[in-house]
C-alpha cells in the first residue's frame, strides 16, 4: 500500500488544516467587514423607507383635503333654508306622534273602561 502522501514533506497535515481555517477565518472576516459596511446606507436609503415617508405624506394631504371639501359642501349646501325645512318637518313627525299617541290612548281608555275619555 502506498502511503507516500502520508508521509511528512514539506507540508503537513497540520499545515493543510491550519491554512483551510486561515481560508475559512478571511471569507467570513470579509463577509463581516462587507455587510458592517453596508449596514449604515441600506437603512438610510432604503426605497421602501422612502416610499413610506412619500405615502405617509401623501396621505396627509389627502387628509387635509378630505376636510377642506367637507367644510365646503357644509358651508355651500346646508343653507339655513335647508335646516328651516329639516326643523318643520321634525316639528311635523313629533306633532303626528303625539296625535298618533293621544288616539291611541283614548282607544285604550275606551277599551278598558267602556267609555270615552272626556
Amino acid at each position: 500500500m502506498d502511503t507516500s502522501f502520508l508521509s511528512p514533506g514539506p507540508i503537513t497535515w497540520a499545515q493543510v488544516f491550519a491554512f483551510a481555517l486561515f481560508l475559512v477565518a478571511l471569507i467570513k472576516g470579509s463577509d463581516w467587514l462587507a455587510a458592517k459596511m453596508r449596514t449604515g446606507t441600506k437603512d438610510a436609503v432604503s426605497p421602501l423607507t422612502i416610499d413610506m415617508a412619500a405615502a405617509k405624506i401623501e396621505i396627509a394631504a389627502l387628509n387635509e383635503k378630505l376636510n377642506a371639501f367637507k367644510i365646503e359642501v357644509a358651508r355651500t349646501y346646508v343653507t339655513g333654508d335647508v335646516i328651516t325645512r329639516m326643523e318643520r318637518r321634525i316639528d311635523d313627525l313629533v306633532t303626528s306622534m303625539r296625535e298618533e299617541m293621544a288616539a291611541t290612548r283614548r282607544e285604550m281608555l275606551q277599551a278598558i273602561t267602556g267609555r270615552r275619555p272626556d
